[in-house]
């Protein structure tokens, strides 16, 4: 009877086990002794190191837990907050659009607190002591247009209910629209006005007014006392309008009890636990705490005489974020802090230390218990398997042995015969191994070695004609690279290299192909001693195909260009070219192009763009960059019949043309990004244009360079620039 490989290594793998069972159980025998004696000790030791690494890794994620929920209540303070700045830069839309187009409202009246009853959350108009026994018709006027806002600040309080809120307008003519929660609810409670707030209230001389009109758009306030005797903190924001000229004309804006808004916010969020928010000033504006260290009395928490909060409080305002450990009061909590992004405030959460200890100690006592548990089962099941390992016969030990031997030595004999085919193979391919006649290997075993033995013979007859295949592919390829080197020589050869300096402009120019050879290309020449041509171009595809292409289009325009520029312009120069490369263009390949002449007497350049990307021009006067104003025609070779159009610029002693192709604007990084034309604009503003040209096409390059990073070139990629020195009549000047 046969067997296969997979059943004879199972044999001797059960064997060997068998074996190593029963040596196994010796070792067991004489060494559980030990084992026994010592694992009282070791799982002492066991539990305490295991104890100890459950409360730092248990204490490490309630802290970690922790400071994902301060993270996650300081973004929802941060948005909430953000809404109220919303709020107010709406508010500032809405009175711009009234201020600019008195034409679209009629004017309204508004409740003065001086001689009408007001009712609470309905919109009035006080005035500035200065104003106040000298309104003008052009500030009556004036209220009587932002009136038309009483409406809007009516519906947006609605969405402020159940807070001391107010919403309203400051005028910078002294008088101030205004619509108060006094009540918190919607009520219709008549609102009782002190001496004060009517006849003393300035809005230009508020804490929001000032931060607002200051910074030029809408602010979030730090805290500020209302204007009444033993009034209450308020928070909010506020944003600045203007008038149909862009001037400014006052400021909109929102506050409300600080302590209403924090009750709301733990409200929905549910938070038991002690905690406060701090500006960039260290101070407190948020806050549960009434009293003690983290009230909101205006203090610097970073001055605070407990190191550790104080120093907590550092961090916090540096927009740090972590979990910290502080006392507070006299007590032990860990402060876990987050900063929000929208306000530039930082959020504190703070959980007593003592339970987070505690749940650390409960995890703790668990696991020691089911450790115990665990290693008393072990400790019987293995005085169990000990007695099965010692019974195994010596006997059976002896017999596996002689059987794996016996089977070991069946094996090895077919796999020397097909080493020995291997190493034949392998002596041979230092001769002509395609000729060399090999034995055929007899292996007869019947199982998958014997069919490994087929196959063997198969392989060396294919690889025998595999060989004899690769020769000559081997042949073939190095004779394309070899023409490819040719090409790409000759292309190199077709475009200018040489850049003679001159008195009257500077040229100098790069083009890296995305293969050996590619379809960028780029001129200049002479066509008189006052004008020199420029040809920037891209043809569609990339390597021998488009390199050909290039090749036609590149004389085609030098040609006609030569022949007939002076008489008839430069837009048939570029239609007669066009209608040239349509004839016979089967493939439908096209090109466009960037072609222009520069008068060096007058500094004229003109110029005809053919579906190319706009040229950046350097005007040295104002030495600023911008793209050229072109229009963009149609592409060169596939349709004829086609028109270009003309235009032309003056350039001035020191201005200079950065043409280039496709390949730098739509360059690719490992992540798809392009480089595109924002970035080229702003890079070549920030850098010197006044360079020489070696070192500005190095600059720009590095910088399309670094954008890529380690991705392949996409692209052909062609730099181009002229520098317009002056003519000579510029110089005697």
């Amino acid at each position: 009877m046969k067997f296969n490989i997979h059943q004879k290594v199972l044999i001797l793998v059960l064997g060997t086990g068998l074996a190593a069972l029963l040596a196994l159980g010796i070792f067991s025998y004489f060494g559980g002794r030990v084992f026994t004696k010592n694992m009282t000790t070791m799982s002492d030791e066991l539990v305490d190191k295991s104890a100890s690494y459950t409360d730092e890794l248990l204490t490490a994620q309630i802290k970690e837990a922790i400071g994902e929920l301060a993270a996650a209540k300081a973004q929802f303070i941060d948005r909430e907050m953000s809404i109220t700045r919303e709020d107010a830069e709406i508010l500032s839309d809405a009175m711009t659009d009234i201020i600019s187009h008195p034409e679209r409202f009629l004017p309204k009246t508004l409740p003065d607190p001086r001689t009408d009853p007001v009712k609470n959350a309905e919109p009035y108009v006080i005035y500035a002591p200065d104003i106040r026994d000298k309104i003008t018709p052009a500030i009556q006027r004036e209220v009587a247009l932002a009136a038309n806002i009483k409406d809007m600040l009516s519906n947006m309080l609605k969405e402020y209910t159940g807070y001391h809120a107010t919403i309203f307008v400051g005028s910078k003519n002294g008088w101030y629209i205004c619509a108060r929660l006094v009540d918190k609810e919607l009520t219709d409670r008549p609102i009782e006005f002190s001496h004060e707030r009517i006849y003393e209230f300035d809005p230009r001389k508020r804490p929001w007014y000032i931060a607002a009109k200051k910074a030029g758009t809408s602010v979030l306030s730090n805290l500020y006392p209302t204007v009444e005797a033993g009034g209450y903190n308020q928070i909010g924001a506020s944003a600045p309008f203007y008038d149909a000229n862009g001037n400014f004309a006052g400021v909109v804006g929102l506050d409300a009890n600080n302590e209403d808004v924090y009750a709301w916010i733990n409200n929905v969020w549910g938070e038991t636990n002690p905690n406060f928010v701090i500006n960039g000033y260290g101070e407190i504006i948020f806050s549960t705490n009434k009293n003690g260290a983290l009230a909101v009395n205006g203090d610097d928490l970073r001055k605070n005489g407990e190191k550790s909060l104080s120093q907590a409080a550092q961090k916090m305002v540096d927009k740090d974020h972590g979990v910290l450990p502080v006392v507070v009061d006299g007590e032990k909590f860990y402060l876990a802090f987050a900063p929000m992004s929208e306000t530039g405030w930082s959020f504190g959460l703070l959980v007593p230390e003592e339970d987070v200890l505690n749940s650390a100690r409960s995890t703790r006592n668990y696991f020691m218990l089911e450790v115990a548990k665990l290693q008393q089962q072990l400790a019987e099941e293995y005085a169990y398997m000990r007695w099965i390992i010692v019974a195994i016969p010596v006997a059976l030990l002896i017999t596996l042995f002689l059987l794996g031997m016996n089977l070991s030595r069946r094996f090895v004999k077919p796999i020397n015969e097909l080493s020995g085919g291997v190493r034949e193979i392998t002596a041979s391919f230092d001769e002509n191994f395609d000729k060399k006649p090999f034995n055929k290997l007899e292996i007869h075993t019947g199982d998958e070695l014997e069919h490994l033995a087929t196959c063997f013979n198969a392989m060396t007859d294919e690889l025998k004609a595999y060989m004899a295949n690769l020769t000559k592919v081997t042949a073939e390829k190095e004779r394309i690279a070899t023409e490819l080197d040719v090409a790409t020589e000759i292309q190199r050869g077709m475009l200018p290299k040489d850049f003679p300096p001159r008195d009257d402009f500077e040229i100098l120019a790069q083009m890296t192909p995305a293969k050996e050879v590619g379809g960028d290309f780029y001129d200049f020449y002479m066509l008189d001693d006052t004008h020199v041509a420029i040809t920037v171009a891209d043809v569609s595809g990339k390597g021998i195909p488009a390199a050909l292409f290039m090749v036609i289009a590149k004389t085609v325009l030098n040609n006609f260009a030569a022949s007939f520029y002076k008489q008839n312009g430069l837009a048939p120069v570029v239609e007669a070219t066009n209608e040239k490369l349509c004839a016979n263009n089967d493939a439908m390949m096209f090109v466009t192009a960037f072609v222009g002449v520069l008068d060096l007497q007058t500094g004229e350049f003109t110029f005809v763009n053919a579906g190319h990307n706009p040229p950046v021009i350097y005007r040295a006067a104002e030495n600023r960059c911008e793209f050229m104003d072109v229009k963009k025609n149609f592409v060169l070779g596939p349709m004829d019949g086609i028109s270009f159009a003309e235009q032309k610029i003056s350039l001035n002693a020191g201005d200079l043309l950065f043409v280039y192709t496709d390949g730098v604007t739509e360059a690719l990084n490992v992540a798809n990004e392009e480089y595109l034309p924002d970035r080229l604009i702003a890079f070549m503003n920030s850098t010197d244009c006044r360079a020489d040209l070696q070192t500005l096409l190095k600059r720009i390059r590095g910088d399309v360079a670094a954008h890529v990073g380690d991705a392949e070139q996409s692209d052909d990629i062609t730099l181009f620039a002229l520098r317009f020195k002056g003519s000579s009549i510029d110089a005697q000047r």
